[in-house]
């Protein structure tokens, strides 16, 4: 994902990615699933997230799981 005008940090596409697995297999909202990172160190370490940095926010899971949808490949890859 590419960093906004506001400078909002650029998350890597495939942590936002591995973010969504976990999302769909442990059936987590999106607001869940920050919170869930913020706790869980085995879900920090699947998506490759440092204990010292911060969580993508739920706003990002969902921009992501947009632009995916926009490229049709959502159900093709969740």
């Amino acid at each position: 994902m590419h960093s906004s005008a506001r400078g909002e940090k650029a998350w890597p596409p495939l942590m936002i990615f591995k973010a969504l697995l976990l999302q769909s297999w442990y059936n987590l909202s999106d607001s869940a699933l920050e919170k869930q990172l913020a706790c869980d160190l085995l879900f920090r370490r699947f998506i490759a997230l440092d204990i010292s940095e911060s969580v993508p926010d739920h706003s990002t899971f969902w921009r992501f799981r947009q632009k995916l949808d926009k490229l049709l490949l959502m159900d093709k890859l969740l």
